[in-house]
């Protein structure tokens, strides 16, 4: 089950550490402890129910979790080839703070969140024309926020209130406190989708959050241009494509009609993603001129 990923990297499947394989037990120390930290995720995200059921859904298609020490404790990357999600590093004694927990939540419940846009067909599509793939990306990034509330609410309404601390004293407080602003208006809006919504959209007054997105959908569609440059940036994106996004494991979609159109979800962004979109453009124009002049 344990697996050598270049330098000693951690990788094992998700379902091994569930309750129905006990019996797993790394033997290097350094997976020993990654892999009680994820058994401790894995046991606190079962008091969500949207948490437990994203769980679930990785368990059955079978996903890998690791560790990737170039990662930022708080950050986790999805490689939908290989099925795989690493986490970032930090020490075990941090690991076990309510501070160390709180970090691995927000990238754990990250990971889970691409698998399931990744398997739902909503995942990071390169094939489509620059500014329409970083729409999608935006709009990724801001459900994985909104879904991170969501299950942060429900582990505070079970009791266990300190990745809603976490999340509330962090850089995205704004977030979260659109989104309790929403549900207080009324109990049914942590159930038909406006809390989430109101923090969707919510993530999208953030600059900064605007500018990384972009930053990293950008260095994606440049590394598929190395790739695979016959098939990037060349469709349009479909209407109805990224609200898809919004669909929830019990069916319910919280984005569903809604069209992400004018200057809120398509503010500018830096001048360095600006011109770096620019040269990726000019590069997809000069590949198709090259290919019809072959023909």
């Amino acid at each position: 089950m344990l697996e050598g990923l270049g330098d000693r990297r951690i990788r094992f499947r998700l379902a091994s550490l569930s309750d129905r394989d006990l019996s797993f037990a790394p033997v290097e120390q350094r997976a020993q402890a990654f892999a009680a930290c994820i058994r401790n995720l894995l046991k606190i995200l079962d008091h969500s129910p949207l948490g437990r059921t994203l769980v679930r859904f990785a368990v059955l298609n079978d996903v890998t979790v690791g560790l990737d020490p170039l990662l930022e404790a708080q950050a986790s990357y999805f490689y939908p080839h290989q099925n795989h999600f690493d986490l970032g590093y930090q020490p075990e004694l941090l690991q076990k703070t309510e501070k160390g927990i709180s970090r691995y939540l927000v990238s754990f419940v990250a990971g889970l969140r691409r698998v399931w846009h990744q398997r739902t067909g909503n995942g990071p599509d390169v094939s489509l024309r620059p500014r329409d793939f970083l729409r999608v990306n935006r709009c990724a990034e801001a459900d994985i926020e909104a879904v991170t509330h969501l299950i942060a609410w429900e582990l505070r309404s079970g009791g266990a209130s300190f990745l809603w601390r976490h999340l509330l004293s962090g850089a995205n407080g704004d977030i979260s406190v659109v989104f309790e602003r929403a549900i207080q208006e009324g109990p049914p809006r942590q159930f038909d989708g406006a809390a989430l919504k109101a923090a969707f959209d919510q993530w999208f007054a953030g600059q900064e959050r605007l500018d990384a997105c972009d930053h990293f959908a950008l260095e994606m569609m440049d590394l598929a241009l190395i790739q695979q440059p016959a098939v990037v940036g060349l469709l349009a994106l479909k209407a109805g494509r990224a609200a898809g996004l919004g669909l929830l494991p019990n069916g319910q979609n919280y984005l569903d009609g809604a069209l992400f159109t004018g200057d809120w979800y398509d503010a500018p962004g830096d001048d360095f993603n600006t011109a770096h979109l620019r040269h990726i453009e000019r590069d997809i124009f000069q590949l198709l001129e090259k290919a019809n002049n072959i023909r």
